[in-house]
């Protein structure tokens, strides 16, 4: 399994095709970005404004995960949007915490058919944001995690049912309370992302894919840049600016944060 870094950067809107091994993350616009490759060929990750990301890759490129999301994480309702799909890969709610060790997925959408269910332990279901979905635990020996290497668990939540059209949310708080009433428990939170995963295994001419997505719960506290729009007609995100900028209107649709 590949840990993504709990280091980061501020850095603006980027594009990078990760040689492998790779480990790269950042902030930008509040959100929490991170990609990381441990085998196969390259992948490109394009980190767009306002929580959006693409990732393409080639039929040799191996496992990786990347996306955007919190750091830390926690029990909140998040709503995203994806955009075409293509080739094998798993979408989900991913993270880590520490004490205990615990690597997560709520699994949501699986694009291929690739069975994540082989070497788990069943524990369980629930229900929640209109699907069962099943529990599973893994115990993982000697494998790379956030601290090193490293024994730790991994927690799962795999959604049964296909995902509603529109913008679906996840309710990761139903999960957490789950996973703790099957004995379960997370520890503190480290990064949370909403997580485009590779896993269909290099070099098959099905493997070649891309997913676009919009991650459409904002990070607390999140006020807009320097000429990021700020306000408008129908406009949903947010009405602050940061430090030394103020949002000024330009029109009944647009205003933007411009230098004090």
């Amino acid at each position: 399994m590949i840990a993504l870094p709990l280091l980061f950067a501020l850095l603006a809107r980027f594009t990078f095709t990760a040689a492998v091994p790779a480990n790269e993350s950042g902030l930008i616009f509040g959100y929490f970005f991170a990609f990381s490759a441990d085998d196969g060929d390259a992948a490109t990750f394009t980190n767009e404004d306002d929580g959006e990301y693409a990732i393409q890759w080639g039929e040799n490129s191996g496992h990786f995960i990347g996306g955007a999301g919190w750091t830390p994480g926690s029990p909140q309702s998040i709503s995203y949007s994806t955009f075409s799909p293509v080739g094998n890969s798993w979408f989900s709610i991913y993270g880590w915490t520490t004490d205990p060790l615990v690597e997560y997925r709520i699994l949501e959408e699986n694009f291929g058919g690739v069975d994540p269910t082989v070497g788990l332990t069943s524990k369980g279901s629930l229900t929640s944001d209109g699907s069962v979905y099943d529990i599973y635990e893994a115990q993982i020996v000697d494998g790379v995690s956030p601290v090193g290497t490293s024994n730790f668990t991994q927690y799962w939540s795999i959604r049964q049912s296909p995902v509603n059209a529109g913008i679906p949310t996840v309710t990761t708080q139903n999960h957490f309370t789950a996973w703790a009433a099957a004995g379960m428990p997370l520890g503190t939170f480290g990064y949370q992302i909403v997580a485009t995963e590779q896993v269909g295994g290099a070099s098959t001419a099905t493997n070649a894919g891309s997913l676009s997505v919009l991650v459409r719960t904002r990070p607390a506290g999140f006020c807009a840049i320097e000429y990021a729009q700020c306000g408008g007609e129908g406009f949903t995100g947010p009405n602050c600016c940061v430090s030394n900028t103020t949002c000024v209107q330009n029109n009944q649709f647009f205003s933007q944060c411009l230098a004090d």
